[in-house]
């Protein structure tokens, strides 16, 4: 019997109806034809032995590779009914309604013809108490091609063979390699099969190794629990099962998301959510997933023809995996125990760093459990301890504003309460405003130290300057809180312009030497400085232009015409001839004429050869108790001062240290 039997049912337009089918080459598409055929022998096994013989059918799956190892398809074997009348009178049809009760749309095995020209079936089956062996080609044209039909058939061998392969190249390349691969597919799509001790044998041969899925299924569970809720759909209370497992983490190593909630429909899994943010884990103890898969009378009454959606609206769906969600954590209690253990560490740590959240989360555990379990590093902390601080300032003054605007009886209370938060606030923030100056006087202190002791080679002078005020930068570049002048002097945190590391080309009008670069200089409401190129500017005439100038700890190559106070009286000489301070846009910072008064702070170790040099270039006079010079030089109207590195740390500590102890800080290094 060799003729094609087309049925009036069959596609009238193979090419356009196939070509409509959604299904994109990926991996996890290009198993949807074996999945189709392992659940048509669940159906055949279960239409042969009821649904409560299940432990009688056998299903096998042979993997099928090319020369060159690559797999190509697959062979699916099972003992069902097989293609008796009904059976392949429905298979004709297609849209069958034969398998409705069962979750069968009768246009799965379209899904067979996407990814393959042909499948090639044979089936022995019992008619009339005899056995009859049927083969056939199911194509696009014709669903029966090729039939050939006998009697006499073994009635031990009752059951389908369905071949898929060759698939076409464009999924054959999607098809994984490693046979635990596929058997963790299988495993997962049809996770509910797994979950009832009554199911058929199903096996997975690759070659001459044989893998039991039940078995590997068992031997992979760590953990499993069961939990049923209800969720409203249209209307209605509709209850739902979510079975939670702990399983090998090899299961989902080819997805996108090691942990995972399953939807499913029929008996198999239909859509897939990620669940790693959600539970705040990756791999369980670096080497487990956690799998849920969620079942439910709506959800197959819901499911599209394909199996790969539901006609739910997202509403519903969002619902029901919210409600899923609590359960998962639930049965992740213990694993998620630990995230919190390991987020309130962050907080504490964010806390010490940033005292200013000390008012904002003054309960740390339960700030901690309000956290999203996703946010588990410092930034992350860090922005969710901010959007709370701005959340809590925000309530306070909407109930404040409240209580005023309706004159409501407690706004008094009210009034008291927004004072008491935004005073506690205040405190934090002077805390952490406290801790950063301790963190940078300890980073200073550091950079005192040798860098190589044995050679007793010291820190360059960049260091310093960039942990004083960064180089090559001006105020237009860098806030109050970019730069720490105040280390030198509280007074030099207010000057409203300065330049570091800039040269003078781009500070004075037409300098001599353009291309020196003071440290530091400033010009404007606080005065002006330059520290190995650093200036500062003050609106105040009267206040004098500051410069500071840094050497290298331990420097001692000094000579007349190289040293510190020739450099800085170089470039108060040069800022009078040019007359003006500028911008590097050529806007005026503030004039500067001949009484303009200048103070230089040069920052150095003072040594022998530097005190040879102060001797010979003026008269200056030690600070008693320190190592601090200063001295006025008439003729240049410049006020030099000297300090060592060891007296500007000492005294900048000095100037903060009952806020030091205060906090507790003054004997603590800070990490």
């Amino acid at each position: 019997m060799n003729n094609p039997a087309k049925n009036s049912n069959w596609l009238s337009d193979p090419d356009g109806r196939i070509n409509n089918i959604s299904l994109a080459p990926n991996p996890k598409n290009a198993l949807f034809p074996l999945f189709e055929a392992i659940m048509n022998s669940i159906h055949a096994i279960e239409e042969r032995f009821g649904k409560n013989n299940f432990a009688n059918g056998k299903i096998d799956v042979e993997i099928m590779r090319d020369e060159n190892g690559e797999t190509i398809g697959f062979i699916v074997t099972d003992n069902g009914v097989g293609f008796d009348d009904a059976n392949l009178e429905s298979f004709k049809k297609m849209d069958s309604q034969k398998k409705v009760k069962l979750g069968g749309k009768g246009v799965g095995r379209l899904l067979w013809l996407k990814v393959m020209k042909e499948v090639r079936i044979s089936s022995t089956f019992s008619k009339d108490k005899k056995c009859k062996n049927l083969k056939f080609d199911f194509t696009a044209e014709y669903p029966l091609f090729n039939i050939q039909s006998t009697d006499g058939a073994d009635s031990s061998k009752i059951g389908t063979r369905v071949e898929l392969y060759p698939y076409r190249s464009v999924y054959a390349t999607c098809l994984p390699k490693r046979s635990i691969t596929i058997v963790n597919r299988v495993l997962a799509h049809f996770i509910s099969y797994f979950v009832n001790i009554n199911h058929p044998k199903i096996t997975i041969t690759d070659d001459e190794e044989s893998i039991d899925l039940f078995e590997k299924f068992s031997d992979y569970i760590e953990r499993d629990k069961d939990y049923i809720f209800e969720v409203q759909i249209a209307n209605e209370q509709k209850s739902f099962t979510l079975h939670c497992f702990l399983l090998p983490k090899e299961i989902s190593d080819d997805e996108p998301s090691i942990n995972a909630l399953y939807f499913g429909a029929n008996g198999r899994a239909v859509k897939r959510f990620k669940m790693d943010n959600v539970l705040g884990l990756k791999a369980v103890e670096g080497k487990f997933s956690f799998l849920g898969y969620v079942e439910a009378e709506s959800l197959d009454d819901s499911v599209n023809e394909t199996r790969t959606n539901f006609s739910l609206d997202e509403q519903e769906i969002e619902e029901i995996v919210s409600e899923a969600i609590l359960y998962a954590k639930q049965f992740l209690a213990p694993e998620i125990k630990q995230v919190r253990v390991r987020q309130k560490k962050v907080v504490v740590s964010v806390i010490r760093e940033y005292p200013r959240f000390l008012s904002v989360a003054r309960d740390v555990d339960k700030f901690t459990d309000r956290l999203q379990l996703s946010d588990q590093t410092d930034e992350q902390i860090y922005i969710a301890l901010s959007r709370e601080s701005r959340r809590q300032y925000k309530k306070r003054k909407n109930d404040y504003t409240k209580s005023v605007t309706k004159n409501l009886p407690d706004i008094a209370e009210k009034a008291a309460e927004w004072v008491s938060k935004l005073h506690d606030e205040s405190k934090s923030s002077l805390a952490e405003y406290v801790t950063r100056r301790k963190l940078i006087l300890d980073a200073f202190d550091d950079s005192l130290k040798y860098i190589d002791n044995d050679e007793k080679k010291s820190q360059h002078e960049k260091v310093i300057h960039n942990l004083i005020c960064p180089m090559k930068a001006s105020k237009d570049d860098l806030n109050y809180e970019d730069h720490n002048l105040w280390i030198l002097d509280d007074r030099l945190a207010f000057f409203t312009y300065f330049n570091s590391d800039q040269p003078l080309g781009k500070q004075i009008e037409n300098p001599e030497s353009p291309l020196d670069r003071p440290d530091i200089s400033a010009f404007g409401v606080s005065g002006d400085i330059f520290d190995k190129r650093l200036g500062f500017q003050n609106n105040d005439k009267s206040q004098p232009i500051t410069i500071i100038e840094f050497k290298r700890p331990r420097h001692d190559n000094y000579t007349l015409d190289k040293n510190p106070i020739t450099q800085v009286r170089k470039y108060v000489k040069q800022m009078r001839k040019a007359g003006k301070a500028i911008k590097p846009d050529g806007r005026l910072v503030r004039l500067i004429d001949d009484n303009a008064p200048f103070h230089c702070h040069i920052v150095a170790d003072v040594n022998p050869k530097l005190e040879e040099i102060m001797g010979q270039l003026g008269l200056f006079y030690k600070k008693a108790g320190t190592e601090c010079y200063y001295s006025w030089d008439e003729n240049h109207k410049i006020f030099i001062e000297i300090s060592s590195f060891d007296d500007v740390l000492n005294s900048a500590r000095a100037r903060n240290e009952a806020f030091f102890e205060k906090l507790g800080l003054q004997n603590e290094r800070i990490r």
